[in-house]
């Protein structure tokens, strides 16, 4: 087996030296969901995740997301993390997140959302309020996040997040209060391109966090009431 080591790449940052493995394993693993093999794909996505974070030990390690095997590498974390939100598990999708956070500090996965949806599932409102911090106030996750966090807390809803998500982000309102959520064939397509529509960013969220959803119906039932 090719020898695996961390070594400093030209940025400043470091590289994985040998990370096609991961990049490799990422594949198969993905080829295995296509097929139907979702559980063997989930531990074979985890296996290289600790494979991966035995290598990197416990040092602050920065790693470049310019270079294709590495970015391999950021990416495995990232859909074991999905992984195991997916069943429920955020503990463990919370370490994860963090960890690819503590990788890829410019956060090219957009994995700090995630890591949110999380803390508020935790009911770790502080580590919440960090997270939130880094995302936009302007974006639509950051309404939604606000309306989860208030009705976890409280049971009510947050007017102003309300307001926000129906006037400025009409397509991530409609989706989550939405009947049904199909993943047809132009949504499919749209997500093949390079560049979706915002109906189809807002139904790629509702997939990502659909088990919360299912879990906390009470949440989009308030949200469809408001």
């Amino acid at each position: 087996m090719e020898k695996l080591s961390i070594k400093p790449s030209a940025s400043g940052l470091v590289r994985i030296d040998g990370g096609e493995k991961f990049g490799s394993a990422l594949r198969r693993s993905q080829a295995l969901d296509r097929e139907g093999r979702a559980e063997e794909a989930c531990r074979m996505r985890f296996d290289a995740v600790q494979r991966l974070d035995d290598l990197l030990g416990d040092d602050p390690v920065a790693l470049d997301w310019a270079d294709g095997a590495t970015r391999s590498c950021l990416e495995l974390i990232y859909a074991s993390a999905a992984d195991h939100f997916a069943i429920g598990d955020a503990e463990m999708a919370a370490a994860l997140w963090e960890r690819l956070l503590e990788l890829d500090e410019e956060d090219h996965t957009e994995a700090v959302v995630m890591l949110a949806f999380c803390y508020v599932e935790l009911e770790d409102y502080d580590c919440f309020d960090d997270a939130l911090f880094d995302i936009s106030s302007k974006s639509p996750e950051y309404s939604l996040l606000t309306l989860w966090r208030e009705f976890r807390r409280t049971g009510g809803i947050d007017v102003d997040a309300l307001r926000a998500l129906r006037t400025r982000h009409r397509a991530w309102y409609d989706e989550f209060t939405a009947g049904e959520h199909p993943a047809d064939e132009k949504y499919m397509a749209e997500c093949r391109g390079e560049r979706a529509s915002a109906s189809t960013e807002a139904r790629e969220l509702w997939f990502a966090t659909a088990t919360l959803w299912e879990r906390h119906p009470d949440f989009i039932e308030a949200l469809r009431r408001a």
